[in-house]
Formats: C-alpha cells, sequence, structure tokens
C-alpha cells in the first residue's frame, strides 16, 4: 500500500473558508469564531470516518497518517448540524452544478455581484464552497487523484460528503442568518452552493455504470448517519428553494464535442484548472451525466441550465443570472401569496 497522508482542519483555516464564503467576522461578529470551529469538527469528524473507512478496509495504519487533534471526533454527532432547510426562511439556497470547466468558479461571483446588483440592497449573498474540495485538500482520496483507489474508501467518501454538504450549508445558513440580524437593510440572504447534495449521484451507479459504489446505499447510509432511516432523495433537493443552476462543460460546444477548445483553455499550465485531468470525451460524458441525474431529481420548473451556444463566458453568466433572478422572481411571490 502507497503512503497516504491525511490531516484534520484547525480552527483557523476553518476561518479563512467562512471569509471566502463572505462570513467574516466583519460580517458576522462574535458568531465568525463559533462557526470556524463547528466548521472544523464537522469536517475532521469527515476525514477521520473516511481514513478508518480505509484502514479497515485493509490499508496498514501506519501508512495513513493523521495530523490534528483527534480528541471527541469518535463520537462527534454530525446529524445536530443536519436541520430542515425550511428551519431558517429568510435563507434561500441555490445549487450550482456542471461538467468539468463549465465555468462554476468565475459563474459563483460573476452571480453574486449580479444577484445583489439586481436585488439592490434587499439580498445578501453568500457563497459555499465545494465540500469534495475540501476534504481532498485534506488527503482524501489521494488529494483528488485517486490513486491507490480503495473500494472502502471511496464508499465512506460519499457518505461523507453528503452529510458534510448538509452540515455545511446549516453552518452556512445559520451565518447568514446572523448577518441579517446584525442590522442590514437587505431582507433575505441567498446562499450560492457548489454542488448540492445529491452531487455524489453523477459519480456513483447507475448514472455512471463504471463505479463501484451505488447512489442508493449513499442514500440510504446517510439517512442513517444522520438519524433520517428512509431519507430520499427528493429530501434533499427540496432543501434548494432556488433549484438549481446547471453550466455546461465546455468540452461541449453547439451540443457536439469540442475537444480542441478544452485542451486549449480548460487544460495545462494555460488552463482554467492545471491540474485538471480530465479528456475533453471525458468531460463530455460527466457533463451528461450531470444532466440526467438532475432532470430526475428536480423538478423541470427548478432547473436553469445554461448550455455552449457560442457566447463568451460573459454572455454565459449573464444568461445564467437571468434565469436565477426568474426563479428569486417566482420564489418571492410564492412567498407574498401566502
Amino acid at each position: 500500500h502507497a503512503r497516504r497522508p491525511f490531516s484534520l482542519l484547525g480552527d483557523a483555516a476553518a476561518g479563512r473558508i467562512l471569509e471566502e464564503g463572505f462570513l467574516g467576522a466583519e460580517v458576522i461578529g462574535e458568531h465568525h469564531a463559533a462557526l470556524a470551529h463547528a466548521l472544523s469538527r464537522v469536517v475532521s469528524a469527515a476525514v477521520l470516518r473516511i481514513r478508518t473507512a480505509l484502514v479497515e478496509g485493509g490499508h496498514h495504519p501506519e501508512l495513513a497518517p493523521l495530523s490534528g487533534d483527534v480528541a471527541g471526533l469518535e463520537d462527534f454527532d454530525s446529524a445536530m448540524w443536519c436541520t430542515p432547510s425550511n428551519a431558517r426562511p429568510d435563507v434561500w439556497r441555490l445549487a450550482i452544478t456542471g461538467g468539468p470547466c463549465a465555468g462554476k468558479t468565475t459563474g459563483m461571483v460573476s452571480l453574486r455581484e449580479g444577484l445583489e446588483q439586481r436585488g439592490a440592497g434587499g439580498y445578501m449573498v453568500f457563497v459555499m464552497p465545494e465540500v469534495a474540495t475540501i476534504l481532498f485538500h485534506l488527503g482524501v482520496m489521494s488529494n483528488g487523484t485517486f490513486a491507490n483507489f480503495e473500494l472502502s474508501e471511496y464508499r465512506a467518501f460519499g457518505v461523507q460528503e453528503t452529510c458534510l454538504q448538509l452540515a455545511l450549508e446549516e453552518i452556512w445558513a445559520s451565518g447568514a442568518e446572523a448577518a441579517l440580524r446584525a442590522g442590514a437593510s437587505a431582507r433575505r440572504a441567498v446562499l450560492l452552493v457548489d454542488r448540492d447534495a445529491i452531487n455524489f449521484k453523477t459519480f456513483s451507479w447507475p448514472i455512471d455504470p463504471a463505479q463501484p459504489v451505488s447512489w442508493r446505499e449513499v442514500l440510504q447510509a446517510t439517512g442513517e448517519l444522520i438519524g433520517r432511516p428512509g431519507l430520499t432523495e427528493a429530501d434533499l433537493v427540496r432543501r434548494y428553494e432556488l433549484g438549481v443552476l446547471i453550466l455546461q462543460s465546455f468540452a461541449l460546444l453547439h451540443g457536439r464535442l469540442n475537444r480542441q477548445g478544452y485542451k486549449s483553455k480548460c487544460l495545462g499550465l494555460n488552463g482554467s484548472n492545471p491540474v485538471r485531468k480530465e479528456s475533453a470525451e471525458q468531460a463530455a460524458a460527466n457533463d451528461k451525466g450531470v444532466r440526467v441525474a438532475y432532470a430526475e431529481a428536480y423538478p423541470e420548473e427548478d432547473i436553469c441550465l445554461v448550455t455552449n451556444n457560442g457566447m463568451g463566458m460573459a454572455e454565459k453568466m449573464d444568461a445564467a443570472g437571468r434565469c436565477v433572478w426568474r426563479q428569486v422572481e417566482r420564489l418571492v411571490a410564492s412567498a407574498e401569496a401566502r
């Protein structure tokens, strides 16, 4: 077995993640330290459980060193953060997903600025990072390279990623609610969520037939972990009041494979992500999987799909912003009707 080091997330690093999501101490005051600590605990508990699964699957413990304080993590109850989304009615969630090199990172920044401008001060907008990326930075799945693949680790990763998604959303929603209470003129907060609680569905069987872990078993295990046996996909989807924004991978252009464009804009040192490994064919296949998985899960009216039709990134993000704002207006009308 290869050496597989893991790290736990400290409070200081957790605080920086919150700040990157626009939940710094200047926004939420005294709540920042408490939320940073909560974030470090839920993430570290997930890392510990994934490492434990790897070792129990046969990986030698000495080849999976763990740095950080594990005190109290073995019995940590992540379910304490997995409250129903309607517990915070003034905080609305929008899931953002798509295939590789779809413009998700750029889109989060653009959407945040656009929503705050369209809302004319009526909305505070916060950004929640991708859960998988946080876990990869701490050593999970060989830092996201998936080298030295172990089935026991991958299965635990699927469950912990899904559970952690729920917990982080609650931490961010709690912070957003605190910001609203802190005297801001905004009436509501919007959470732009990088991926969502059904993200692993795209990377499991049957959406990806090559995967050895099924979405059904991940869903069942997640429900058991958070004390909600019988948890369904619909339970997870209804958390996103503003639905989902799906951005098409640049591996596709006008509905056809865009091999050369993808290679020049998405791969290598000059690409949008220098560590991206997927070929154009793989990216296109993943993009198709995303669309199938989300069409099955979300109501049609809750999906904003933005494809690549020759427009530049600015135009693509403008189209995304218009679609999302229509979702906001629809939700406002529904809330006022009640």
